[in-house]
């Protein structure tokens, strides 16, 4: 199942070292979600990433970037699915520059996912678990028991997960679990990253 771990929006201390530390121990896939960094800024950002572990980062604004680093990929907007002329020539010069890479997205209802799935990689749908920071699931279990697996490989379970929820996103077929605030909330974000691999082997569950 896939592991994706999230940033936070925000700066956080030692933020490059952890998230390092984390790519290091065998994180596969990191989204860099920093909206209100500037082009000139997230290219910075991602200078502080060695290059094996920039091989393994996703990155959600100025996806331009591509061209400039070997990234694993970009994670398009609803707001950039909206603007279809401008994303197609977007996504055909970095395909032209670039080769292959990961194109993900995200949506909040089963109707936007059917329309999204085709053309990505992967999507990811929110929010799916309950949790004590006031997630609250906007999918009905059953619902996705039956739905989920009709797009094999391709959906990620977000929004509001923990530890308990690895075993609950295979249950249901997900194709992988992204993790944000569980890791972020957290005083000490690597324990937290640490527990997660555990949770997964405990469960017997291979990282992709």
């Amino acid at each position: 199942m896939k592991l994706i771990v999230i940033t936070s929006s925000k700066n956080i201390e030692n933020e490059h070292h952890i998230l390092g530390k984390m790519l290091d121990m065998g994180l596969p896939t990191l989204h860099i979600r920093k909206p209100k960094l500037s082009e000139a800024n997230l290219k910075s950002y991602l200078k502080e990433f060695t290059k094996s572990q920039r091989k393994k980062i996703v990155i959600h604004t100025h996806l331009n970037l591509l061209m400039d680093f070997d990234l694993k990929g970009i994670h398009v907007s609803k707001r950039h699915r909206r603007a279809r002329f401008k994303f197609f020539m977007t996504r055909t010069k970095l395909r032209l520059r670039r080769g292959h890479f990961l194109m993900g997205t995200a949506c909040k209802s089963l109707s936007s996912l059917d329309e999204t799935y085709k053309d990505f990689d992967y999507v990811m749908i929110s929010p799916v678990f309950t949790n004590p920071h006031g997630h609250r699931p906007s999918f009905n279990p059953g619902t996705l028991k039956r739905i989920i697996p009709i797009y094999p490989g391709k959906v990620i379970a977000r929004g509001g997960a923990t530890l308990d929820s690895i075993n609950k996103a295979q249950e249901i077929g997900f194709a992988g679990i992204a993790f944000q605030r569980f890791i972020w909330d957290n005083p000490e974000p690597l324990v937290t990253f640490q527990k997660i691999l555990d949770r997964f082997k405990e469960a017997g569950v291979t990282i992709e």
